[in-house]
């Protein structure tokens, strides 16, 4: 019998130790479908799978189970021990209150580190598809760009290493197609006849990318997909989304790449954040270089991958915005089930919760904002699919004045605030809203002044003129307040308690 982490049935299912019957159910279907030898033909699932099959005939029986529990140790949990949650909440106490009121929850997700019992730093292999816009608008420097560091990227790469790249203009082609241990003088040579001609439709790029992905996807890799375009697709939005869609629940993270001002940054964005990815903007070719390679790196120090959460809230409370704060920052679109994004291994998974309670009647120990369940993929273990209970709540009060909020979190939401002001200034703009939108760019580029931004104030101050006239941005300006913004939310300091 396999040792250490494994001996857990119920980590061998990948659900916490309070499960229900219902959730086992459904933990064993879909891990039997993963490791079946009659579907995975991969040494060691055959072991995998009758290890499932053991945990499953224990925990789906009640009576079996009971007398499982009782000889499983107490600090035994089905929660990666490997992994360390923390909260940080805004305030320590909810007071007595007949209005609404918010309060804010920073959850940080680490990497324990090494000799505390943690997973070995070893790097799972990499399944990624590169996916070019290769359209006339990409020639000369973008284009050169992008191959350049491409080339820079596959030395890199280790023999079980799998990349695919994929160009899409009117029409997709597979440059080079997903395998591993692929001679690397070849592949550059393929890169360097990379040409543009045409005009773009991402979902071509896409499709192919995403199959030539899913050739090789395992839960034991790093599965993604990097998109990189200059321009807009037209027609095909949804179904690009619905590829999305598809390739979250496959566990394939998208990231996209937006170069110049032609492209649509609210696409992009919708695009990756259903898979926990994000989109960024580079305007010149240092910025397509680095975007490459912080995103190469950034895959290859990944811990844990595809973490989701599943949630309800109580009567009386809702989940108003989240907002991931790093590894990479992005807004998180909100549904029953929430993509956060990746665990790095030295550094945090923070995300950012802003919830609205309605009203407090009165002090009843502890109050209910979220349960909910954590999902992740932990690519060094033999069963990498894992899950976790998440619980947050609050302590009631009748004191009136609650206590100031811990630095950390204060600094989080005074970078994040920057960004949400250009957020709400542009759905002003939409709604027509012209003159709450100006006075909220005006108070943008003051506050960006305060904190010493000045170029970005300067541009947030040129653009008033353009949108009291237009009654729009312009789309260069609205990317560089937009990225701009979301960049200092970044830097600011994430680093939290031990």
């Amino acid at each position: 019998m396999a040792t250490g982490y494994l001996d857990n049935y119920y980590a061998r299912l990948g659900v916490p130790r309070t499960a229900t019957q219902e959730e086992i159910r459904n933990a064993y279907h879909q891990a039997a479908r993963k490791f079946h030898p009659d579907t995975n033909k991969d040494s060691g699932a055959t072991e995998v799978f009758l290890n499932i099959q053991e945990a499953y005939e224990t925990l789906s029986n009640p009576t079996k189970r009971k007398d499982y529990d009782n000889v499983l140790p107490k600090d035994v949990t089905g929660s990666p021990k490997n992994t360390l949650v923390n909260t940080i909440y805004s305030r320590q106490a909810l007071p007595v209150m007949d209005s609404p009121q918010l309060i804010y929850v920073m959850i940080n997700l680490m990497a324990l580190p090494p000799g505390s019992g943690a997973l070995s730093p070893t790097t799972p292999p990499l399944n990624i598809s590169l996916v070019l816009d290769t359209s006339t608008s990409m020639s000369g420097p973008r284009l050169n760009s992008v191959k350049e560091t491409a080339r820079q990227i596959i030395q890199t790469l280790k023999p079980e290493d799998v990349i695919s790249v994929v160009t899409f203009n009117d029409a997709a082609e597979v440059i080079i197609p997903a395998t591993r241990g692929q001679n690397i003088n070849v592949l550059e040579a393929r890169i360097g006849i990379i040409s543009t001609d045409g005009g773009t439709e991402i979902y071509k790029g896409l499709e192919a990318g995403l199959t030539e992905v899913m050739r090789n996807i395992r839960p034991s890799y790093h599965n993604h997909l990097i998109l990189i375009t200059d321009g807009r697709t037209y027609g095909d939005e949804e179904a690009c989304l619905t590829l999305a869609e598809q390739a979250a629940e496959a566990g394939i993270t998208i990231h996209a790449l937006g170069i110049g001002d032609k492209w649509n940054d609210s696409f992009l964005d919708e695009l990756a954040t259903i898979t926990g990815g994000g989109s960024e903007f580079a305007d010149t070719s240092r910025g397509i270089e680095k975007f490459l390679k912080d995103k190469f790196g950034q895959i290859q120090d990944t811990f844990a991958s595809n973490v989701t959460l599943d949630y309800e809230t109580p009567p009386g409370v809702e989940l108003r915005y989240a907002f991931r704060l790093s590894p990479d920052s992005n807004s998180i679109p909100l549904g029953e089930q929430i993509a956060l994004g990746d665990i790095p291994n030295k550094h945090s998974l923070s995300i950012i919760m802003e919830f609205l309670i309605d009203e407090m009647k009165s002090a009843n120990g502890e109050f209910p904002l979220i349960d909910g369940k954590l999902n992740l993929v932990l690519p060094k273990l033999l069963i990498p699919n894992v899950s976790t209970r998440l619980s947050l709540s609050r302590p009631t009060t009748n004191k009136a004045e609650p206590e100031p909020p811990p630095q950390v979190l204060v600094r989080a939401m005074s970078k994040l605030s920057l960004y949400r002001l250009q957020e709400m200034a542009q759905k002003d703009i939409e709604a027509g809203n012209i003159i709450q939108a100006t006075q909220r760019l005006k108070n943008l580029a003051t506050q960006l002044l305060d904190t010493g931004e000045e170029e970005l104030a300067n541009t947030v101050m040129l653009e008033l003129n353009n949108v009291n006239s237009s009654k729009a941005m312009n789309e260069d300006a609205k990317k560089r307040i937009k990225y701009g913004t979301r960049a200092l939310v970044l830097e600011q300091d994430t680093e939290v308690p031990q």
